[in-house]
């Protein structure tokens, strides 16, 4: 699919989808993909200084009031104002306590592509979209396909997809662009997972390496490919070193 991509000829047009659409996509994306409805990873230490502060904050103190009289009125009423604005603080305090609080709770989705942030839309040829935040490429879809994750996207969130793994033999194949054969994920070097659906998306792994290599989607389920023993078993969408895997921005 990106075997001869170039930004610069391929893209027709780049724009910020409506607030809508995004919600559709979002709603897409958590559905097909479920590994983004987990909790985002936080360091637990990062929230201590938030809460020590939060703990430490003096609370405000009333001020003594100077025997009767109109002078004596008028610090209390100095006192009240000051008495007001430490309870502002507090509740600024608070709400800056409930903010952390959300964001320890955040979901993957959230830690990919945060509420605020625009879901941007770069339509290229072939009737390929590629979604974006803040220009970097997170997704794209051909046609009306499944959403299917960028490769640097998958480094970091691994378990995004189910794996498969291919022999050392055919690394090669895979690294310029070629289709994935039954042989090579069930030799001794390969695995393919039982109960793998006909077009699961799948981070294609290779025997030796840490991370997947490519992307690609099944063309029959695991039990058809086990069975048949030959012939194409995943279609390959992208992998490591084609023209997407260059791209580190694109789009608006």
């Amino acid at each position: 699919m990106f075997k001869k991509f170039n930004p610069k000829e391929d893209v027709s047009s780049s724009t910020s989808l409506k607030s809508s659409v995004q919600r559709n996509i979002r709603s897409s994306l958590l559905t097909q993909i479920p590994f983004l409805t987990q909790p985002a990873y936080r360091d637990p230490s990062a929230a201590a200084p938030v809460e020590i502060e939060a703990s430490s904050a003096p609370a405000p103190e009333p001020e003594e009031e100077s025997g009767g009289g109109k002078k004596g009125g008028k610090k209390g009423g100095k006192g009240k104002g000051k008495g007001g604005k430490g309870k502002d603080k507090e509740e600024k305090d608070k709400e800056d306590n409930e903010g952390g609080e959300g964001e320890a709770n955040l979901s993957v989705i959230d830690e990919i592509w945060p509420k605020k942030e625009a879901l941007g839309l770069t339509k290229c040829h072939d009737r390929i979209s590629i979604f974006t935040v803040q220009t970097v490429p997170l997704f794209f879809q051909h046609f009306d396909g499944p959403f299917v994750p960028t490769l640097k996207l998958l480094h970091k969130y691994p378990d995004m997809l189910p794996h498969v793994q291919i022999d050392r033999g055919a690394i090669k194949f895979l690294l310029a662009g070629a289709n994935m054969m039954a042989p090579g994920l069930l030799s001794a070097g390969g695995k393919l997972p039982d109960g793998l659906p006909k077009d699961e998306i799948v981070a294609i792994h290779a025997e030796g390496k840490e991370h997947a290599c490519g992307v690609g989607k099944l063309v029959a389920s695991s039990e058809e490919i086990k069975k048949a023993g030959k012939g194409v078993a995943v279609e390959v969408i992208c992998w490591i070193g084609d023209d997407l895997w260059k791209v580190d921005t694109i789009g608006l």
